[in-house]
């Protein structure tokens, strides 16, 4: 009989299922001033009922921190991208403070350079050295999915379908993707890089459209 695959309880056990957790994860659009926002995230299991959601950004007015709370709202991490990072990195904490001593994991693109795979590593708050990735996210704009592996392995422990408009606008199309989080794999950890992850194609783009805004200016030179 072949070994059950081990448990992986970045932010408990309790978030760990023997079988594979789909979850529907539902993307509010943002309108008026709120309209870069991104809106708030739920994620609701196959019944439809609610398992994890996002608070509003109004609630926490700290820039760049979102909240991720259980079907009771009450908190369950912290996320808040790191002042003054080049490469897009943002810490995660428990509960909804982000002292230091509450960290659970940092999150991070691996390269400034524009690539058809766009890939993110993870390191677990013991790995201070961070020589190598504890997991890794891997994003094809041809498969149009984005796969969650341990370390630098190819054991994929999650998959998230999602869509993109093109190289140039990674951030998310329509307000509705799936998420399969493979059996004994934390979904509470799982939703937070889901969450990042789009921070991250929203940071990219808004990048790519101050850097097109910046070399389209009247009398700047093409050469």
């Amino acid at each position: 009989m072949a070994a059950a695959p081990p448990m992986l309880p970045v932010v408990g056990q309790q978030f760990c299922e023997p079988h594979a957790v789909d979850l529907t994860v539902t993307r509010s659009v943002a309108t008026g001033f709120l309209k870069d926002d991104g809106g708030g995230f739920t994620a609701t299991d196959a019944a439809g009922a609610v398992v994890l959601a996002t608070e509003p950004r109004f609630i926490y007015r700290e820039k760049g921190r979102r909240v991720l709370v259980d079907a009771d709202g009450m908190p369950l991490l912290s996320m808040r991208r790191k002042a003054y990072s080049l490469q897009y990195t943002w810490e995660v904490f428990r509960g909804s403070s982000t002292n230091a001593n509450r960290l659970l994991f940092t999150v991070r693109r691996s390269s400034l350079l524009p690539q058809l795979k766009l890939e993110i590593n993870v390191f677990l708050a013991g790995n201070t050295m961070q020589n190598a990735c504890d997991f890794r996210i891997k994003c094809s704009f041809f498969s149009r999915s984005c796969i969650l592996y341990i370390g630098n392995s190819n054991t994929p422990i999650a998959q998230i379908n999602r869509k993109f408009s093109g190289l140039s606008d990674m951030i998310f199309v329509g307000s509705k993707f799936s998420v399969t989080v493979f059996p004994h794999v934390d979904y509470v950890f799982v939703m937070a890089l889901v969450v990042i992850l789009d921070e991250i194609a929203r940071d990219i783009r808004r990048g790519a459209v101050i850097q097109i805004s910046t070399s389209q200016r009247p009398g700047r030179s093409t050469r």
